[in-house]
This record gives structure tokens, sequence and C-alpha cells, in this order.
């Protein structure tokens, strides 16, 4: 018996579902590969695993996690193969190995956020969302646990930049994950507060890595 860590990519039309049904999917999946894995106790059992930073729904994860117990002695080479065998289109396992590191080290996620006009890119755009996102405050409505509130998410913020291309204006950002995590979706509501001009018509997700306190990648 071990622990096993799975990183995995979530894309194309796997987007639309939803965190409940990825869990039951990846169930469904140990179990037609023939993966013997640790149960929960009681009256309707079921693979005890757990999936770190659920991605919202309609976003990209190049870089996602699921954790479980395996009962035998099965190469992590082989838990790839027999995964990916049986895996539905837009989910594929990129490899399993030893689970040392505990979720709760997980500090920031890196995302993409890729940004369409359909009238052409907004002139002076780029310098505009940089310059709005190196200010110390950034106040905008922030869902919680107790309610909606003003909130200043320029703290959560620990890198961004803003770049053109193909067309599109693509924002890389470093963003708080955890307890205190930021929504890339906020940072495109803060555009469409601060400079409606650059409110983009269309955005897209895409979890690019996450990372522990220092800057370096959680594995």
């Amino acid at each position: 018996m071990r622990k096993v860590r799975v990183m995995y990519e979530k894309k194309g039309r796997a987007v639309y579902i939803s965190h409940l049904d990825i869990m039951r999917t990846f169930q469904r999946v140990l179990t037609r590969a023939g993966i013997a894995v640790k149960h929960t106790e009681g009256f309707n059992p079921h693979p005890y695993i757990s999936i770190a930073l659920p991605l919202s729904l309609g976003y990209t994860g190049e870089c996602e996690f699921l954790d479980m117990v395996i009962l035998d002695d099965m190469s992590n080479e082989e838990i790839v193969s027999r995964m990916n065998e049986t895996m539905p289109e837009g989910i594929e396992v990129i490899r399993a190995y030893e689970n040392a590191r505990p979720v709760r080290e997980i500090a920031y996620s890196q995302f993409e956020i890729r940004m369409e006009y359909d009238d052409g890119v907004p002139l002076g755009v780029i310098k505009k969302l940089n310059d709005l996102f190196a200010r110390e405050e950034v106040i905008i409505m922030k869902k919680s646990k107790r309610g909606e509130s003003e909130t200043n998410i320029a703290p959560m913020i620990h890198e961004l930049s803003a770049t053109e291309r193909d067309g599109d204006i693509i924002i890389n950002a470093v963003l708080a994950a955890g307890n205190t995590s930021l929504n890339p979706e906020y940072i495109v509501r803060a555009i469409d507060k601060y400079l409606p001009d650059c409110t983009p018509d269309f955005s897209e997700f895409t979890r690019k890595n996450v990372f522990d306190e220092k800057i370096h990648e959680f594995r």
C-alpha cells in the first residue's frame, strides 16, 4: 500500500465536466483499469481519492493533481498506461509518482487568460493593463463564505503581465491559491470596472502551473 499522486490535463470538451463528475469519472476509470485503490468504509464504499484545487467549470488545466492510495505494487508507468486506456476524451494522465508533499503547501496558481476582442485589440491596452495591476489597490466585489464584499485583490496578485499574441491579449498571472485564493475571473472583472474600454468580448482561462510559497513548482 502506498500513496500515489497523479498529474493530469483537462482540456477540450472535458472542461465542461464539473468537479463532482470528474471525481465520478476517475472512480470509474480506476475500476475499469483494474487499479486496486483504498476505499472508504461504510454502507456504500467508493475509491478514496482527492483532487487538489478543483477547476471552475469551463477552465482548461495543464497541471491538475489527484491523490490516491493503491493497494498493490503496480508501477507508476503502468498506472499511467492503464488509466489513459480507459480515460474519456480531454483528460490525460501525464505522470504518476510517490505522493510526498501535502496539498496545503500549494500557495499560488499560474493562469493564462486569453482575451478576444470582436473589433480588434484596443489602442494602448497592454500598457493600461500592466499599469492597472501594478497598483497597490484594485478594489472589486469578491465573494467569500460570508457573502460578497469589497476586496483589494492587489495583494493576491504575485505577478501579472499582459502581451499580445495572434490578435488576442494574453495575461499571464500568478495568483494566490488555497485559503486566500483569487479566481482569474476577478482579473477580468477588475478590467471591466477600471478599464471598460478594454473589457474583452470573450475570455478563456488555463491553469498552467502551481507553486509553493517560495514560487517553486509544486509536484
